[in-house]
């Protein structure tokens, strides 16, 4: 006999959720039902968009093995000092003539930001420090696993560009002549993504260039302000070597066009193991 209850109750509710006495007695509970639902929905979407987030963030931290960590250098405590490259390096670089602005050295890793009492962590561009030009197109040397970031016109750089022109190319700093070395594979003009530029205000990196939001938000507020001047950013990696012979070694490295025979930008940096 219990077991018949709830079907009886379903067949009540629904004899009279065809009466007009239960329209009106069940129409405040149809329409919460609804705002239920929305919210659900909306709560759904937030979640989708969370995950693509920690996905992007987990992506970048296989390209690297590791990230750095707030207000410390991830390349291992590495204190070798790197100057600017020698004669015998640079005079072989011919630069596109293209000014690079906003340049600047840094690591991929965490940080945190705070809103009020709460406390989050994200992943970004930290440990920021300005870089200087030589040479038209000398950058600054990178210890392992520092990134270059720059920017560029956008359009000049685009139209030297007819598809796949540009190449990283680098050879080890005390013998150039052998060519260069294949310690990795890497094409792309961009390591960092635009979300890791823009990083979230009230960050403990003292960026004030910032905005609130998810990753995806802040990365198109940075595409905006982008395109608004311009400009296209360009970062480079100063990867681990993941070879098992490998040593600690200077590298010089240019981002060269095939096809104009000039480099859009040159400089050394540590190679490093990566064990």
């Amino acid at each position: 006999m219990n077991l018949l209850k709830p079907a009886i109750a379903a067949l009540f509710a629904v004899s009279m959720l065809g009466s007009g006495t239960a329209h009106a007695q069940f129409g405040g509970l149809g329409k919460a039902i609804k705002k239920e639902a929305k919210q659900t929905k909306r709560d759904a979407e937030r979640e989708a968009v969370n995950q693509a987030d920690n996905a992007i963030d987990n992506a970048l931290r296989g390209k690297t093995g590791k990230l750095g960590t707030s207000g410390s250098n991830s390349s291992g405590g590495g204190s070798t000092t790197l100057g600017t490259p020698s004669s015998n390096l640079t005079s072989q670089t011919q630069c596109t003539g293209i000014a690079l602005s906003n340049v600047t050295v840094g690591n991929l890793g965490s940080y945190t930001f705070q809103q009020g009492f709460s406390k989050e962590k994200r992943t970004g561009f930290i440990n920021r420090k300005p870089g200087k030009i030589s040479g038209s197109c000398i950058a600054p040397s990178l210890q392992p696993q520092e990134i270059l970031y720059f920017e560029v016109d956008e359009k000049k750089y685009k139209a030297m560009d007819k598809g796949n022109d540009f190449a990283w190319q680098c050879v080890k700093s005390d013998d150039p002549g052998a060519g260069t070395v294949d310690y990795w594979t890497w094409h792309s003009d961009q390591y960092l993504g635009d979300s890791h530029m823009k990083l979230h205000c009230g960050n403990d990196q003292g960026v004030t260039d910032c905005a609130t939001g998810t990753n995806s938000s802040r990365a198109s507020a940075y595409t905006a302000d982008r395109k608004n001047r311009g400009k296209y950013g360009i970062s480079f990696l100063a990867r681990l070597n993941e070879r098992s012979r490998a040593k600690t070694e200077k590298l010089y490295c240019q981002y060269y066009n095939k096809r104009t025979g000039k480099s859009l930008v040159a400089f050394e940096y540590l190679s490093a193991p990566a064990r």
